[in-house]
């Protein structure tokens, strides 16, 4: 274990792209992220509470 160098964040960040690739994980992300957020402002909205009626 000892030849395996430590991560200096923030300098080795931009590693994180070596392993997700964008060109295949970023659209699903957003997709993914879209989809919480209009289940959640569905939710809340359904709640009663914060309508605006």
């Amino acid at each position: 274990m000892s030849e395996i160098a430590k991560p200096k964040n923030p300098d080795d960040d931009w590693k994180i792209w070596l392993v997700v690739n964008p060109s295949t994980w970023l659209m699903p992300i957003l997709f993914a992220v879209l989809l919480i957020v209009l289940t959640v402002h569905i939710t809340v909205l359904n709640l009663g509470w914060f309508t605006w009626g």
